[in-house]
């Protein structure tokens, strides 16, 4: 009875939809979603998906955004969201003991896993040549959110008023500002800013930015690709988050208000709400405290 109460009072509710639009201009959707249970390895947003318990080997959440000419993009997106999920379920289930430290590891092994795959594919057909993908991938591991990022896909945590970016957009514009280039007061209308440094498959190697944070209960994550926040303004992405409605219906109004806004690209969302007695409580204040990952952090797990 006693590890029975202390299994439950350790218990973190997942809740997840997914969902993705052409848009209004495109003539094909290259984004690509998915969502896997990685104690079960079941992928997908079925009922048994949609709403579940955290198991021992923790859950994937993902959002991909292709690149390249005709069906390219698309085909470079579907390699990634199919590849990430099975190498890093197949990787975990062959280990005696899952910690943080090779939790996090094997999840940047499976989108440089990934972003061989796709490479090679390129090289070997010219129908794929220089095709590419966006990958942002968030992995929930106890109360630990990882996150592994390229490219210009975005991750976020809504936790009361907050909407906290867990990832840096990997543009040209980006990289102007960190080597102290001096760039427009207002980006938004520089056209750099959609230029990526590297995507997944683009070339042969590949260098994933990796964060994570700890969760609360009653915290959201939101993936999207670049279709929803260039089309939707922060403010309005927090409110329709924070919205009283299943994660179906924000999900759907989300779409709607990027579409409303012009719907000049693809787009995609996947929600996720964390609850549960395995989380701690957040404070009114309490910020998100999001950090890059190092090795070190985790040395007496390795």
């Amino acid at each position: 009875m006693g590890e029975a109460m202390g299994a439950e009072q350790n218990l973190i509710n997942v809740e997840v939809f997914g969902a993705s639009d052409m848009g209004r201009v495109r003539k094909n959707n290259e984004d690509n979603f998915v969502a896997c249970n990685l104690t079960t390895g079941e992928v997908g947003f079925t009922p048994p998906i949609r709403a579940h318990t955290l198991g021992n080997r923790g859950w994937l959440f993902m959002v991909a955004d292709g690149m390249g000419g005709e069906a390219s993009g698309e085909v470079a997106s579907q390699i990634c969201i199919l590849t990430v999920p099975k190498r890093l379920y197949e990787n975990l289930e062959s280990l005696d003991q899952v910690n943080e430290a090779n939790f996090v590891l094997l999840l940047r092994e499976s989108v440089e896993y990934a972003n061989h795959i796709i490479h090679q594919r390129a090289l070997s057909d010219p129908i794929y040549r220089g095709m590419g993908t966006t990958a942002t991938v968030a992995a929930l591991f106890g109360p630990r959110l990882f996150v592994a990022q390229v490219g210009d896909s975005r991750a976020y945590l809504i936790r009361h008023n907050q909407l906290a970016q867990l990832t840096r957009d990997q543009t040209f514009l980006n990289y102007l500002k960190e080597i102290g280039v001096d760039v427009p007061s207002d980006p938004e209308m520089d056209s750099r800013k959609s230029i990526l440094t590297q995507a997944v498959g683009s070339s042969e190697s590949l260098n994933v930015k990796m964060t994570y944070t700890k969760v609360c209960q009653r915290d959201s994550l939101l993936l999207c690709s670049d279709g929803l926040y260039n089309m939707v303004p922060a403010t309005d992405i927090l409110a329709t988050a924070k919205a009283p409605d299943p994660l179906a219906d924000k999900c759907a109004a989300l779409i709607r208000k990027a579409n409303a806004n012009g719907g000049s690209d693809n787009i995609t969302v996947v929600m996720a709400e964390f609850s549960g007695p395995g989380l701690p409580p957040a404070a009114p204040t309490a910020i998100v405290d999001l950090k890059e990952f190092k090795a070190e952090d985790f040395t007496g797990q390795l």
